[in-house]
This record gives structure tokens, sequence and C-alpha cells, in this order.
């Protein structure tokens, strides 16, 4: 039963989804010993990270089945400056209410040289988590992050990605929409140009 509910959540994922993840296979995590993950959730990525990874703190606003390491609020972080190598942020911006601090937080509590993955969606529905606030554009993002080392902005998926999406999560009850989502699976093998100017999102990476 497990394994026919992984099988049926694989096939229906949001293109949001599926972007996220086939961005985050192309990088390599498993170098990194010391992350914090921010907004860890349930903690779906960490099999992308070395399983001899010296320190991995699940870091959230509140706990997920004894899945969080330490909760809080990472305006304030309770970490000391310099502690990690990789401060991963995956689908958690839009839902903080002060982008400024947050990078402020994550440029202290890494090392020199650290690296900070991040993801945050562009055209996407609102999905409070508990709050939903930011839609930054590229500009925006390379502004906030313009005096961090080897920053990289990508765009993530297009116009056929975001219709989908903005369709398919349409009314959340109604199945008949969310049928469309079959669609995307084979959406994802295309290899398509990643300079939309109404893409989905962006992943980001910078050193410290």
């Amino acid at each position: 039963m497990k394994t026919l509910k992984k099988t049926i959540k694989k096939l229906f994922r949001t293109n949001r989804r599926i972007l996220v993840e086939k961005d985050l296979k192309k990088i390599n995590l498993k170098k990194y010993k010391r992350v914090l993950v921010v907004g860890s959730g349930k903690d779906p990525y960490r099999n992308l990270f070395s399983e001899d990874v010296e320190e991995y703190v699940r870091f959230d606003i509140e706990p997920h089945d004894g899945l969080t390491d330490v909760i809080g609020d990472i305006h304030e972080a309770p970490f000391d400056d310099n502690s990690f190598d990789c401060i991963f942020a995956i689908e958690v911006m839009e839902h903080l209410e002060n982008p400024f601090l947050f990078k402020k937080e994550i440029k202290r509590m890494l090392k020199k040289g650290g690296s900070m993955v991040l993801t945050v969606p562009f055209i996407f529905h609102m999905h409070a988590d508990p709050f939903d606030y930011w839609r930054p554009t590229k500009m925006a993002l390379s502004e906030l992050f313009d005096d961090f080392d080897e920053l990289s902005i990508s765009n993530q998926g297009n116009r056929l990605h975001v219709i989908l999406d903005l369709i398919s999560t349409s009314f959340r009850n109604n199945n008949l929409f969310k049928i469309l989502r079959v669609f995307n699976l084979p959406l994802s093998l295309i290899d398509f140009k990643s300079d939309s100017t109404a893409c989905s999102g962006f992943f980001v990476t910078a050193k410290k």
C-alpha cells in the first residue's frame, strides 16, 4: 500500500516540484560536512547529502513527526557564526516576512567559502505555510544576494509548466484538475531553454 501511494504521489507531482528536484540532482551536495536545512518539513532531501555528514541540522518553525532537530525562526536563528558549510532552503523564502534579514542570517552562519542553495517560486499559486509573502524576480534576487560570491540564478521552467500548475492546483479537492498532472512527468523529459520571462521559479546558489 505504501509503495502504491508513493507511486501515485510521484506520478501526480506539480511541475514546480519536479523542476526543483531536477535542479537539485545537478549539483553535488554530498561534499558538505556541516549542513543546515531551513524549513526542513518532513526532510524529503536527506538522500541528496552524504550518509557520513558530520552535522545535519533540520530546522523548522514547527515540529514535523520527530523529523525536526531544532525549532525556531530563521530570522533569529539560534546558531553560531561560521557554523555551516552549506545552508539549504528549498521553497522557503516566499514564506519569510523579511528576506533581507534571512539573507543576513545565512551569511552570518555560513563558513567562509560555504555554499547557499535555495529555490523560490515566481509564478505559482499562493500556498500559506503558514504565510506566503514573496514572488521575487531574477533582478530582485540578484540585488538581494549581491554581496555573495559565485552567485548563480537559473530560471526554472516556462509558461507551459506554469499554466499546467495553475490549472492543476485549482480547487484543492477537485481531482479532475489534478489528473492533468499526469502530463508533468513526460514534460520534464524535454530539455527546455531556461530563459522564459514567465518561469515557474528560480534556482539560486552562491558562496560566502
